[in-house]
């Protein structure tokens, strides 16, 4: 009997070691971004089972799809000029763990490595395909010596690739010295100091959220990888080139890292992604700013079941702005330009933020989003409660008059049964372009109510019928999915109905383009106009987006999105769940 216990003990603790088997131990300690698959093949069939997958694989979206693939934005195509390989070949050659490792390879660059897991056969054959595409491309084969067997080219931009198979599988760099000292480091394990070995991202991957292997596991030291993106842009000083850049200098630059796991195809979900940042006690300036809140998540009943999306978030706004300063000032580029702000609002306006407003404000944010179908429009309203309504509305409202009064662009109206005026302003962006041409803002039913579009102020306030999200079947049933990860230091909780909440950039980009985006007044349409837009070192995209079919036809592939916001000892969590919206009714 005890001979079994020990062989059983024996059999459970292998089991444990294989499980717990982390590839960060393969990459050195000040590596800055790390990203790991566990099994390549299996993540590849689990992606293309999920929504995001039949859709891209439907019959509408062949046309796109191919558009899209022999556009410049295609990743497939950056990675084989770049390293001699795509996804095609990962696909056919790869068996295990995938792992992508960032370095810096000088102080302004960031150099990406490879670890995938392989036969040896098949990364003779990768190797010998590699090779022959770099040559085509114009690269030749180098007299770069290194530690152990590889082929090194030479491209054509002065930039090197390396490939070497090693017991742990297929090694691809982009810099033959961080390859170096990768390979240096596992035959001198007694000197060697892995990712593993990093407090943040020990306490980030220490507890898994939930049994069994992540499909990804990743982690990224922002700080540095900040330093290393701006440093061409001359915002790093030569004098002190270690200073975080803006605005991570005053406070944000106690952020130790993110990271996080992610499940694909699992337990009803398409994907389940938890997001750790990571920043321990005491906090400082800028990280105070985000000041969360643990309790109560209920949608208001003014957040109706045909929303797009929604978000309750426990928020003090007074401890955001008051600690956001130093920020503003380096955005501005202006030091003491947040304080005197505030002293010019205060002096010629009256309006006191810090210490007028804020401090008769709860902190809750409620955001809340619809799309009107017949004015093909997206709005977005945020609600906050005002404390002791019945005292401090009419101080609230006060504020707002005297902050807007002088605005000779501002448009005051009264709706009918309310006491507070509703105003209509021009939310503009740095270079005075109107972001929201009529925007809305009004103090009424105990909230300060301020939105994208009047219209939609107008329509909450005075009372617009509908039944009450929080009642619905469909936001019962993704609260119970959402439920393991909800605890009584939640401090956020949000609904996405996919199919509702994209429609409209979508139907823009596909019917007017990136210059559609401009004039859509959308809030989703700002957000992509910001990662395709062009400038230097970044073509305009030259993808023709009228090829996405029409909006009815790919709808249902958008499911529901849940998520939910925690406080912990050293920061904050954030689970998102993906759902197949057939799967969740």
């Amino acid at each position: 009997m005890l001979r079994h216990a020990s062989q059983s003990l024996l059999i459970l603790l292998l089991v444990a070691t294989a499980v717990a088997a982390d590839p960060a131990e393969r990459f050195p300690d000040d590596t800055r971004l790390f990203v790991s698959i566990a099994n390549f093949k299996s993540f590849q069939e689990k992606l293309s089972a999920t929504s995001m997958g039949k859709l891209w694989n439907s019959p509408p979206m062949a046309d796109f799809r191919s558009e899209f693939t022999d556009s410049q934005q295609d990743f497939s195509a950056r990675l084989r000029r770049a390293y001699g390989f795509d996804d095609k070949q990962l696909k056919k050659y790869a068996t295990g763990t995938f792992t992508v490792a960032g370095l810096e390879s000088k102080p302004d660059e960031l150099s990406m490595s490879f670890l995938i897991e392989m036969s040896a056969e098949s990364a003779q054959k990768m190797i010998d395909e590699a090779g022959e595409q770099i040559v085509a491309d114009g690269g030749r084969i180098s007299d770069t010596s290194f530690p152990i067997a590889a082929k090194i080219y030479d491209l054509p931009d002065d930039q090197q690739v390396l490939y070497a198979y090693t017991d742990h599988g297929l090694l691809i760099s982009g810099d033959v010295a961080i390859a170096t000292r990768i390979v240096s480091g596992w035959a001198d394990a007694a000197n060697w100091k892995s990712l593993q070995s990093v407090a943040a991202y020990q306490r980030m991957t220490a507890a898994p959220p939930r049994d069994g292997v992540a499909d990804i596991r990743w982690f990224a030291d922002v700080i540095r990888l900040a330093v290393v993106m701006n440093k061409k842009e001359g915002t790093v000083s030569s004098a002190h080139p270690d200073r975080p850049p803006f605005p991570l200098r005053h406070g944000f630059a106690g952020i130790q890292g993110i990271g996080g796991f992610c499940w694909v195809s699992d337990d009803g979900f398409d994907f389940l992604n938890d997001v750790q940042i990571d920043a321990p006690p005491p906090r400082q300036q800028a990280l105070k700013s985000l000041d969360f809140n643990a309790g109560d998540l209920t949608p208001p009943a003014f957040v109706h079941d045909t929303t797009s999306n929604t978000m309750v978030n426990r928020w003090n706004l007074r401890s955001m702005l008051a600690n956001i300063g130093d920020v503003y000032d380096d955005i501005t580029d202006a030091p003491g330009a947040w304080v005197a702000t505030l002293d010019d609002w205060k002096n010629d306006l009256g309006f006191d933020l810090i210490d007028g407003l804020l401090p008769m404000l709860e902190p809750e944010l409620v955001t809340h989003s619809d799309y009107v179908v017949d004015a093909k429009q997206e709005r977005t309203l945020i609600a906050i409660p005002i404390q002791n309504p019945k005292l401090q509305e009419r101080r609230v409202a006060s504020l707002i008059y005297r902050f807007l009064r002088n605005d000779n662009k501002a448009i005051r109206s009264r709706l009918p049964r309310q006491k507070y005026d509703l105003w209509e302003i021009a939310l503009q962006d740095k270079q005075g372009n109107s972001t929201f041409t009529r925007a809305g803002i009004m103090v009424a039913n105990g909230r300060l109510w301020i939105s994208t579009h009047a219209t939609m102020v107008q329509h909450v306030v005075l009372g617009a019928e509908g039944n009450p999200l929080s009642e619905s079947q469909e936001f019962t049933a993704l609260t119970q999915r959402m439920q393991p990860w909800t605890t009584d230091q939640s401090f956020m909780r949000g609904f996405v109905r996919g199919d509702r909440d994209i429609r409209h950039s979508y139907e823009v980009l596909r019917s007017e383009g990136l210059e559609g985006l401009k004039r859509a007044e959308s809030m989703y349409g700002n957000m992509l106009l910001m990662l395709l837009k062009s400038d230097e070192g970044r073509p305009q995209p030259d993808t023709d987006f009228s090829k996405l079919p029409p909006f009815a036809d790919v709808q249902q592939y958008f499911g529901m999105i849940g998520s939910v916001g925690n406080l912990t000892d050293s920061g904050w969590t954030i689970v998102i769940g993906a759902f197949d919206r057939q799967k969740t009714d």
